[in-house]
């Protein structure tokens, strides 16, 4: 049973535009210097990756907090992508999550970050094709 749908477009390729149908937000998307593009104001689709993954896995932890009623006081999720070469197969993502939960022991803080890990859909979509490290500092 689909739950939401949600659509974006991208003009253009790593120095287009993207838009989004149901919020109307608009990014503009520049080359990263590392790829050989300019110093400019924009996003690229490694932040967009970061930005979804992290908001994403911060979302399942709440879910799974308040769905078992457990006390916490925030949430807060980093996701660092980086994208590397796959051989002769182009490139790929790593991950890095470092997740938090304020105000629960730091036992009950790694069950519900690996609960959230399993129960994501970013975390799901990507199993088995994406290097991810989980950390909690």
């Amino acid at each position: 049973m689909k739950i939401l749908e949600r659509q974006a477009t991208t003009f253009g390729g790593r120095d287009g535009v993207i838009k989004d149908t149901q919020s109307g937000l608009e990014l503009k998307l520049t080359k990263p210097q590392e790829m050989g593009g300019k110093l400019a104001k924009g996003t690229n689709p490694e932040e967009l990756f970061s930005i979804g993954y992290s908001s994403c896995f911060a979302s399942s932890i709440e879910f799974l907090l308040q769905a078992s009623k457990q006390a916490y006081e925030d949430v807060e999720v980093t996701v660092t992508t980086s994208l590397i070469k796959d051989g002769d197969q182009g490139f790929k993502f790593e991950v890095l999550i470092d997740a938090r939960i304020l105000g629960v022991s730091k036992d009950i803080e790694k069950k519900y970050i690996d609960m959230a890990y399993q129960f994501c859909p970013y975390s799901k979509a990507i199993k088995g094709n994406v290097n991810v490290k989980i950390e909690s500092k």
